[in-house]
C-alpha cells in the first residue's frame, strides 16, 4: 500500500476546507453566543460537535461519491473539469470572507451542521474533490485522507484560541487567504487534468 498517497489527498482536502479562514468568525460566533445566553457551550465541546459532523459528511461522500458518478452516467473529465471551476470559484469567493455567518441561527448548536459544517467546512468544493479523487485514487484512499484530514481539521479547530491568540485575527485570516491560492490552483490542475482526457477527434 502506498501511504504517501493518502497523506497527499489529505493535505489538499485540508486546504479546500480552509478551517482556518473561519476561526476568528467562529470564535467571535462563540464568544457573543455564550455572552448572551444563559446555557454556556464550551469551545471544546463545540468543536467536538462540529469534528464528528464534518467527518460524518467526508466518510459520506467518499463512499457514494464513485457509485453517484457512474449511476448518473458522468466522465471523470466532465466531473474534473466541474469540479475544477468549483475549487476556483471557492479560492476567489474565500478571499472575500464568509457572510453566510451573519446569516446563521442564534442557537450555536443548531449551527454546528449548516452553515459551520456543510458548507463553510465541507463545501462543494470538498465534496467534488472527494468524487474527483474517489474515482481517480480509489475509495479506500479517499476514506483513509478524509478521516486525516478531518483529524486535522479537529486539531486547528481545537488550537483556534491559541493560534488567534499567537497570530491575530489579521494574520489567522492571512493565512487562511493564502490557502485560498491553493485552492484555486488546485482547481486549475482538475481543469487541465479533465481537458487532458478529453477527445478532440
Amino acid at each position: 500500500m502506498n501511504f504517501e498517497l493518502p497523506l497527499v489527498l489529505a493535505v489538499k482536502l485540508f486546504a479546500i476546507m480552509d478551517p482556518l479562514s473561519i476561526l476568528p468568525y467562529l470564535l467571535s460566533l462563540h464568544e457573543e453566543f455564550n455572552r448572551n445566553s444563559q446555557t454556556k457551550i464550551p469551545w471544546n465541546l463545540l468543536v467536538k460537535k462540529i469534528s464528528v459532523a464534518v467527518t460524518g459528511l467526508m466518510v459520506v461522500f467518499s463512499v457514494l461519491g464513485r457509485p453517484m458518478l457512474y449511476y448518473l452516467g458522468l466522465s471523470v473529465a466532465s466531473l474534473e473539469i466541474g469540479g475544477g471551476l468549483i475549487l476556483i470559484y471557492l479560492g476567489v469567493d474565500t478571499l472575500g470572507g464568509f457572510q453566510q455567518l451573519k446569516f446563521m441561527s442564534t442557537r450555536i448548536e443548531e449551527a454546528v451542521v449548516t452553515p459551520i459544517a456543510t458548507p463553510l467546512l465541507v463545501g462543494p468544493g470538498a465534496m467534488s474533490a472527494l468524487v474527483t479523487l474517489g474515482v481517480t485514487n480509489g475509495i479506500f484512499n479517499v476514506i483513509i485522507s478524509s478521516l486525516i484530514a478531518s483529524a486535522l481539521v479537529f486539531v486547528v479547530l481545537s488550537l483556534g484560541p491559541l493560534i488567534v491568540k499567537v497570530m491575530g485575527n489579521t494574520g489567522t485570516v492571512a493565512a487562511g487567504r493564502f490557502v485560498a491560492i491553493i485552492i484555486a490552483a488546485f482547481g486549475v490542475q482538475l481543469i487541465i487534468n479533465g481537458v487532458s482526457q478529453i477527445k478532440l477527434i
